[in-house]
């Protein structure tokens, strides 16, 4: 479990240079049809979860609307 001090708030922090990195790998990924390692199916990092939000398109702005159809 975490303490107090490792709590943050979602939308307020910057984003990290491996996530930026994973999302730029997760889309590369993508084009080239690559499958998944178990590390970046469920891996917590910044990088593995960048790389999951650029492998599966799941990069909308918290403060973009949702689409509604």
């Amino acid at each position: 479990m975490g303490t107090v001090a490792e709590l943050r708030v979602m939308g307020r922090e910057a984003t990290s240079v491996a996530f930026g990195n994973g999302i730029a790998d997760g889309q590369s990924a993508r084009t080239e049809g690559s499958s998944l390692s178990l590390y970046l199916q469920v891996g917590i990092d910044d990088y593995a979860k960048g790389f999951r939000a650029g492998f599966f398109g799941q990069m909308r702005l918290a403060k973009e609307p949702e689409a509604t159809t």
